[in-house]
């Protein structure tokens, strides 16, 4: 199973993570989910498992179908199953 570590939550709708896929990887990938998706009682920085199957993929606007980046112009990122 996957292990995630809590950041923040972003703006109402949104909580940002870092997604390990196992143990064996170093680094996380920070991706941004929907806010209830957070367990209740977590704090910044705790760790929790979420579900296998994921893919990382690009966020996309809704409205202009253009990808969402940062300030810096590095995409943002979801998961998808």
């Amino acid at each position: 199973m996957a292990t995630a570590k809590f950041h923040s939550f972003r703006g109402e709708k949104s909580a940002l993570i870092f997604v390990k896929a196992n143990a064996f990887v170093f680094n996380g990938t920070a991706v941004y989910v929907p806010r209830e998706a957070i367990p209740t009682g977590i704090n910044e920085g705790d760790s929790f498992e979420i579900p296998d199957g994921y893919k990382v993929v690009p966020m996309v606007d809704a409205e202009s179908g253009e990808v969402r980046t940062a300030k810096d112009g590095s995409q943002l990122h979801i998961l998808a199953y």
